[in-house]
């Protein structure tokens, strides 16, 4: 409290009461950094036995979303030197390597960050081919 001297000589207080105009959520001030966005839907795939297939899922988020990837909605099993997949800077890749028609299916790609979850589905497509011919001129 301050006292003043009024312009007739008396005394009067001024009393200085500071209340809040507006309150401050910690929960959404935290939160505005954090997101998981899909950059970019999957895309389709039609190939032939044989080939390579790569399937890419293309998403960013903070914290750094985890990717899981499902084939008819079932998880996908690693195979060594066939079936791979692996953290990518954006996202994560799905590689099949001498494909074939039991491949052929419905792609998904599950991104999660403890705060949301968004996905994409592609399908591969795994169709007979004629085999591979020399071009002309080539040995």
């Amino acid at each position: 409290m301050k006292r003043m001297r009024g312009a007739a000589g008396a005394n009067s207080s001024v009393v200085a009461d500071f209340m809040p105009t507006s309150s401050w959520n910690i929960s959404s001030e935290l939160d505005k950094d954090y997101f998981l966005t899909l950059d970019e839907p999957m895309n389709n795939i039609t190939t032939t036995l044989g080939q390579t297939a790569e399937l890419h899922c293309k998403v960013s988020g903070n914290p750094p979303p985890t990717v899981r990837w499902l084939k008819n909605d079932a998880p996908v099993v690693q195979e060594p030197r066939r079936i791979s997949f692996r953290a990518t800077s954006y996202g994560s890749r799905l590689r099949i390597r001498n494909l074939d028609t039991t491949d052929t299916g419905y792609f998904q790609c599950v991104a999660t960050n403890g705060r949301k979850t968004v996905s994409t589905t592609g399908v591969l497509f795994v169709k007979f081919g004629p085999p591979p011919t020399a071009s002309p001129g080539s040995s």
